[in-house]
């Protein structure tokens, strides 16, 4: 397990400081302009707090906001594993198992950070005017009326609020989003072990590209992609209790999609000689 820390240890470090990672500041910049803050300008017109975590359910939950996440995971993402020429030793030096292990351990570790960036931010946004509790602000509802001062399409889908509590919407983000997260890692990891890391990097924006669409033409086809599944918008019926598909079933979806990708990367890991993997710089 030693091994296995460490070349989690290392490749953190080196993802971490990575220049790419400043993208975070235009994710959060265009995330605030365009999803956040009109719920700060209704919030504080109608002199009413916003609930603590629901920034962050509008940046993954409102399925405009939320498909700019994945494509933001991508491109951090998009150059993994790191391979440079003190990796390869690495690799030399704990044998091609425990690198990989480690791997897996240093993708999980990332989804994990980029789930936690995005919370830290949004509770910045709303921390003076804001209030905790497991329940949804009139700002939120009242957003559904025609007299709010927000675009309909970045409404909060009113499935979400008649069907689930604010904390239990948390939870249910976070782990929906860090599976769609380790599956775009994973996906992106065979395809750079097979010597095509751009094309793994088109292949998962085609997924969420194609994930958005048949989502927004309300197609079940729409669960053959993750990106439905990560969305708890579209699990429920606006009104009625009526489920198109159990959050269970999404749970089994990436469960099983995540395993079949765990295996395919371990072949490739076992059969890749490392001189075929494009270096990063």
């Amino acid at each position: 397990m030693k091994k296995q820390i460490t070349v989690c240890r290392y490749s953190l470090s080196a993802w971490l400081s990575s220049t790419k990672i400043m993208i975070f500041l235009l994710y959060f910049i265009v995330s605030y302009q365009l999803f956040i803050k009109p719920y700060i300008e209704f919030s504080e017109q109608i002199d009413s707090p916003l609930g603590t975590f629901e920034p962050f359910l509008i940046m993954t939950s409102m399925p405009y906001a939320a498909s700019l996440l994945p494509i933001l995971m991508v491109i951090l993402l998009c150059d993994i594993p790191i391979i440079d020429a003190s990796n390869k030793f690495v690799i030399y030096r704990t044998g091609k198992s425990s690198w990989f292990m480690g791997q897996m351990i240093f993708v999980i570790c990332i989804s994990f950070v980029l789930q936690m960036l995005v919370m830290l931010f949004s509770l910045m946004t709303v921390n003076t005017h804001s209030f905790l509790a497991n329940g949804w602000s009139l700002p939120m509802r009242n957003a559904l009326t025609e007299n709010s001062n927000i675009v309909s399409a970045f409404r909060l889908d009113g499935a979400i609020l008649n069907q689930v509590r604010p904390f239990q919407l948390v939870v249910i983000s976070l782990v929906m989003n860090i599976l769609h997260t380790l599956t775009i890692g994973l996906i992106q990891y065979c395809f750079a072990l097979s010597g095509k890391r751009v094309l793994g990097v088109l292949v998962n924006i085609a997924m969420i590209g194609a994930g958005f669409c048949l989502w927004y033409v309300n197609t079940p086809y729409k669960w053959i992609l993750p990106l439905s599944h990560a969305l708890y918008t579209g699990h429920y019926d606006m009104f009625y209790n009526k489920t198109y598909c159990d959050i269970e079933l999404s749970y089994v979806y990436f469960a099983v999609l995540i395993i079949v990708l765990f295996l395919i990367a371990f072949k490739l890991t076992k059969k890749s000689s490392f001189h075929n993997i494009e270096v990063v710089d």
